[in-house]
């Protein structure tokens, strides 16, 4: 509220300003007048202020010089946009008001106020609608904004604007053969990097969104599609029937109990190929129910791993999953920048090459066409670009098929018709030995990248083999993992449609005079397909957050912290057997997260 009337009160102060210091320009007006008693002169006097006033220096020369019988039409044509609605006689109040540059001082500030208010209230509401899990992912956030404008400040107090200036201005005549040019691409790659760095976030904003609306469906899903006796409870019977799930003989010697032999014996034959394409065709079809469904029999498995109510929402365990690896994502380290490096110098030399700094440049168009025309940057572009959609889809599917490794089979007995869960897949010796998740190269690029990997960092169980040749670094590393890929992708879009895409479909519409006219319509459709292959791959991440948070979290990864914590919030901690966690192993796994 305080707030609020500092902003009215601030206002109202300008308004006075601006009223005073029109008033007092139309009172110097009438006392340059010369004193007569004659009206008439008086009145003339005025006249020939408001032809002064009528034709100012900043008007058009063809204004001043127009022939008496042009009509109002034609001169409101000769003047910018801007002015045409002005049609106020000079010596009017509105007119003087218009014309003082106190008015359009305190509108700009203005506005640079109304924007931060408006900034300040978003902020709040989204912290205040924001599940209290998700709010440090809010405030990691805000703290990486931050650091990016302070790298703004830096550049243009001490680089562009300050002490260095002149330095870098030197070595730009010296090397570069203009001494603003170095300045000014000092200036274009901070405004990149902070366009990139805020993309990234709405990227993740995406992300938690996506989080959020699959906490909220699994509750929705759970009550209202699966819950079909409405009793509150989703029993397998009722998870079967809403999920169509194959129906198979596991019962084989028809007694009427289920014995593990013969659970092993279904989920056998009931063992899916981990092929690439089928394992991403198969994720990406998958229907909100079908997600809800995996979580929900999540839960059964969690229920028969530690007696836990049933009252227990697997939807708050997962949300705070959720949270923790979210606030880790958008922590953005210096070494975050170094993959953008290679690309963006290759690309940003063939303007440079050219004098010119950016798209925004007056003579940009003089780079047009050279970006496909010349073989060291677009042969280099396209390597990245096959690196980084490889890179996103191996992601998506290593996630995607170690999932299903570890998630229960849900199927249906077919002669007796009941739901039977059987134990995941990684569970069985035999399935588990046929599986790999690090396949030829990938095996050595996790070996490489994480120092030697599973060699130096072996499993310590069977649920830590299915990560493959990454060992038991997998969390840490495929977190990092996922960010570098976002972060890589979104470095892409935006340098290729701002600087590429938009400046040659300007070219092209314009038919404006360009470097290299052959080059351009290729190199156009070139870049739209990189900027089209980018965006594909960012619509895999949110998926392959989920998926890592799941198997990050599930059977033998399983955060018994995170699970008291929804206890405790449901006042359910006392309905769990004391012996179901152990006190001393719930300190070390709250240790190790910390």
């Amino acid at each position: 509220m305080i707030r609020r009337r500092g902003y009215r009160f601030i206002a109202a102060a300008a308004a006075v300003c601006c009223s005073f210091e029109a008033a007092t320009k139309l009172t110097a007006v009438c006392a340059f007048a010369p004193p007569s008693s004659s009206s008439s002169a008086a009145a003339a006097f005025l006249s020939s202020r408001k032809d002064a006033l009528s034709s100012p220096p900043w008007l058009p020369t063809s204004m001043k010089t127009m022939k008496p019988g042009t009509s109002i039409g034609q001169s409101m044509s000769m003047l910018p946009s801007t002015l045409m609605a002005m049609e106020e006689p000079a010596n009017s109040i509105l007119y003087t008001v218009l014309h003082t540059p106190t008015l359009w001082s305190v509108l700009a500030m203005t506005s640079i106020v109304a924007l931060l208010v408006v900034w300040e209230e978003t902020i709040h509401n989204i912290r205040q609608n924001t599940p209290k899990a998700i709010v440090p992912v809010i405030d990691s956030m805000l703290a990486e904004v931050g650091g990016l404008g302070f790298i703004g400040l830096f550049l243009s107090t001490v680089v562009t604007g300050g002490p260095l200036g002149k330095i870098i201005a030197i070595l730009s005549e010296d090397y570069l053969g203009d001494e603003e040019l170095l300045l000014e691409a000092f200036e274009f790659l901070h405004t990149f990097f902070f366009e990139v760095g805020i993309l990234f976030f709405v990227v993740v904003g995406v992300t938690v969104g996506a989080v959020l609306e699959e906490v909220n469906k699994l509750e929705e899903i759970s009550e209202l599609a699966l819950d079909a006796d409405g009793d509150g409870e989703v029993t397998l019977d009722e998870l079967a029937e809403a999920l169509n799930v194959t129906s198979m003989i596991v019962d084989t010697d028809g007694d009427g109990i289920l014995s593990d032999e013969e659970k092993i014996e279904a989920l056998k034959s009931a063992t899916s190929s981990n092929n690439f394409i089928d394992t991403i065709i198969q994720e990406k079809s998958m229907t909100e129910v079908e997600r809800a469904g995996e979580c929900l029999v999540a839960r059964e498995r969690i229920l028969g791993q530690f007696p836990l109510p049933q009252a227990f929402e697997i939807e708050a365990y997962f949300e705070k999953i959720f949270g923790e690896n979210l606030e880790e994502t958008v922590e953005l380290s210096p070494v975050t920048w170094l993959p953008l490096i290679p690309l963006i110098a290759l690309e940003n030399s063939v303007d440079l090459s050219r004098d010119v700094v950016s798209a925004s440049s007056s003579n940009a168009f003089e780079s047009c066409g050279y970006f496909f025309a010349t073989p060291w940057v677009f042969y280099p572009t396209i390597f990245f670009q096959g690196i980084s959609l490889t890179w996103a889809l191996f992601n998506y599917w290593k996630m995607a098929s170690i999932k299903k490794m570890l998630l229960p089979t849900l199927v249906t007995d077919g002669v007796n018709g009941e739901a039977a869960l059987l134990p995941p897949r990684y569970t069985i010796d035999e399935i588990r030995k046929d599986f790999n998740s690090s396949p030829s190269i990938f095996a050595w690029g996790e070996q490489f990248f994480t120092g030697g990997g599973a060699k130096t960092s072996p499993p310590r169980n069977t649920h830590e083999e299915l990560f493959g040749a990454v060992g038991t670094k997998f969390e840490h590393v495929y977190r990092d993992s996922i960010r570098f890929s976002s972060w890589l992708c979104v470095a892409l879009i935006v340098y290729s449609t701002t600087q590429i895409v938009f400046r040659d479909m300007e070219a092209l519409y314009l038919h404006a005079n360009v470097g290299n006219p052959e080059g351009l319509v290729p190199e156009l459709i070139m870049w739209i397909i990189f900027t089209a292959s980018a965006v594909f791959q960012l619509s895999l991440a949110p998926t392959t957050f989920l998926n890592f948070c799941f198997v990050t979290s599930v059977e033998e990864y399983v955060r018994r912290d995170i699970v008291m914590e929804v206890l405790q919030e449901e006042d359910l901690e006392d309905c769990i057997v004391s012996s179901a966690i152990d006190p001393a192993t719930l300190e070390m796994e709250t240790q190790e997260a910390g």
